[in-house]
């Protein structure tokens, strides 16, 4: 047993140096096609697009006849797609008019922006059409929520509070239970997340008094 727990770490060390070398190359091959200071733009635009279209922009929340509805707007996300689309046609049209790279090289960064650029952009667009229809509401002292073919209500009367989990909400029952709402992957974004837990918190604790 000791042998195989041996030779079982021998192979996993090898395996993780030669993964190291990989990535090491990876990104080396990566600086020489595309160059730094054009990587090091790209992304910072991106992770700029990120937080402001993906993460901040765009209230969830419509009250009409005491009725809060929680339903994440999809359009400055679809802003955050239609800016990482451009980073990738930019890089793409730049090694399609660069003349010294070789065969391969060329195509060593076109696979590199299909899998870290076109297949995680057409995930996310897939997600964000798929859970466009759900919602989190607060109505006449009752709280429902659609999680795609997933629809659970509560009394709000039954739930002793509320607080961020997992980049969701977790409902703490009075029956000694609880409950997970998954915001994220509804399409929550940061700001809507937060703002969800605090009205709600404070209608529970208004509840209390």
């Amino acid at each position: 047993m000791k042998k195989l727990n041996s030779t079982t770490t021998i192979i996993l060390s090898v395996l993780l140096i030669f993964t190291g070398i990989g990535f090491v190359y990876l990104v080396y091959e990566i600086w020489t096609i595309f160059g730094f200071w054009r990587l090091t733009l790209t992304g910072v635009i991106e992770v700029l697009a990120s937080i402001i279209f993906l993460h901040l922009l765009g209230s969830a929340k419509n009250e009409s006849n005491e009725v809060v509805i929680y339903n994440p707007k999809e359009w400055p996300k679809l802003l955050g797609i239609v800016v990482f689309i451009g980073v990738a046609y930019y890089l793409y049209d730049y090694i399609e008019k660069k003349e010294d790279l070789s065969e391969l090289e060329y195509y060593y960064g076109l696979s590199y922006l299909i899998i870290l650029s076109l297949v995680p952009t057409l995930i996310f667009l897939y997600k964000l059409i798929r859970d466009s229809r759900d919602y989190v509401k607060i109505n006449n002292g009752v709280l429902s929520y659609k999680d795609n073919r997933v629809s659970e209500e509560f009394n709000l009367s039954d739930i002793e509070s509320c607080e961020s989990e997992n980049n969701g909400v977790l409902l703490n029952l009075k029956d000694k239970t609880t409950h997970f709402i998954p915001l994220k992957r509804m399409n929550f974004n940061v700001r809507d997340r937060l703002n969800l837990i605090s009205e709600l918190d404070d209608i529970i604790k208004q509840k209390k008094k």
